[in-house]
């Protein structure tokens, strides 16, 4: 019998179905059915036919993933946007929250510092801020970096006082993994900031070896991990902060000098609220504002009596003092009119320290080191050594309050 038929005929139908005529599969079937054909040509073609129907049945498979994977994409997309629109309103509320129309203040230190700040925050030059704890540092450096060209790239904030000697290495320049059983490879600091800002809080505190590092970050724009041998391209902007006199720690070995004309390319100073008074009034209300919202109380107000005793008091935690003050009044004050009795016990006996402290410097001038000395120690007096509530009422962390005791040698 001649096969070239069927041979022939189940080649143009492979043909065909190599070219994705896939419905040419059944007539593969048709050769099948002719008993005259020899039973290799029908197992050739049956075979054809099974794997034509798998092929068929994958690529349907294979469709329908493709149809998902756009449903999600499209899903994805949406969703992209809408967190594209989110982290635009986000960083639009950023920008806002530290708007320099929004800093609370007429007195004419404030309304400078705030000029400075707009004039610096498109400069690249590092800045070092000084003022007493709590006179609001970091909210400055927050002004210098919003309103700036780096608005978008991260803003790092590092506390020197609050981070341990033996950790700070690593936190600040990142470590390797491997360096140490369990320790796994972590970005530090400064590679965050990249970018961006790097806000070095307290700086005054930084170890020295440190300080020395931290130089060369600055001198080479480069930063090597702890346990690593390559260094990794960083551009930084530093402002940084203390309450320090960083000349004083200069001259007492201290403190680098090179590293301190590194970081005072510019410098700004914030004066404590106790020499801003007219500041004062408007601080209570604006914070009055907000925690009366935050609390549900929106007809608080200050008794005049009340105005007179916190404006006089001394705020030796400055603002972020005088804030944890109204909050506590908004949310214990039995009612909507805040009163003298409402007031903390540390402002009352606050203000008969302070007209003791100044009855006793305007005969015996001296520095303000020493006067933050005599602050501590008579704050320990009063709390009985309790060191967490002394810091409390000094507006300062229980660390701090401890740093500046060995400083001065307290015991």
């Amino acid at each position: 019998m001649d096969y070239k038929e069927p041979i022939s005929r189940l080649i143009d139908i492979t043909k065909k179905i190599a070219f994705g005529h896939y419905k040419e599969a059944r007539h593969l079937f048709d050769l099948t059915k002719k008993a005259d054909y020899p039973r290799d040509i029908n197992a050739l073609a049956e075979a054809f036919g099974l794997m034509l129907v798998r092929v068929e049945a994958r690529e349907f498979h294979l469709k329908q993933t493709i149809d998902h994977l756009k449903k999600i994409q499209a899903e994805l997309e949406i969703a992209k946007e809408k967190l594209t629109r989110e982290n635009i309103g986000l960083r639009q509320s950023i920008y806002g929250h530290f708007f320099p129309k929004r800093i609370i203040g007429q007195s004419k230190a404030i309304i400078n510092i705030v000029e400075q700040a707009i004039r610096l925050s498109d400069m690249p030059v590092n800045v070092l801020i000084t003022g007493e704890t709590g006179t609001g540092k970091e909210l400055i450096a927050k002004v210098l970096h919003y309103n700036g060209i780096r608005r978008d790239k991260p803003f790092i904030a590092v506390n020197c006082t609050a981070i341990p000697d033996t950790l700070f290495e690593s936190e600040l320049f990142g470590i390797e993994k491997g360096v140490a059983t369990g320790v796994n490879r972590r970005i530090g600091r400064i590679e965050q900031a990249n970018g961006g800002t790097l806000f070095l809080d307290e700086i005054g505190d930084m170890p020295p070896m440190s300080q020395a590092k931290i130089l060369r970050v600055l001198e080479e724009k480069k930063v090597t991990r702890v346990g690593g041998d390559k260094a990794i391209s960083v551009d930084v902007r530093i402002i940084a902060a203390t309450n320090k006199d960083l000349k004083k720690e200069v001259l007492e070995g201290r403190f680098r000098e090179d590293l301190y004309f590194r970081i005072n390319v510019v410098h700004i100073h914030i004066p404590p609220l106790r020499e801003r008074r007219d500041d004062i009034i408007l601080l209570l209300n604006n914070f009055l504002k907000i925690y009366s919202q935050k609390y549900g109380r929106s007809n608080m107000r200050f008794s005049e009596d009340a105005l007179k005793i916190l404006k006089k008091y001394h705020w030796p935690g400055n603002v972020r003092e005088l804030e944890n003050e109204v909050e506590r009044l908004v949310a214990l004050a039995p009612h909507d009119e805040i009163r003298p009795e409402d007031i903390s016990e540390d402002i009352i006996q606050g203000l008969h320290y302070s007209d003791l402290s100044l009855k006793s410097t305007s005969k015996t001038p001296c520095s303000i080191a020493e006067m933050e000395k005599r602050l501590i120690i008579d704050t320990l007096k009063y709390t009985n050594n309790n060191k967490t509530e002394a810091a409390k009422i000094l507006g300062i962390t229980r660390e701090g309050l401890r740093k500046k005791m060995h400083r001065y040698g307290i015991k």
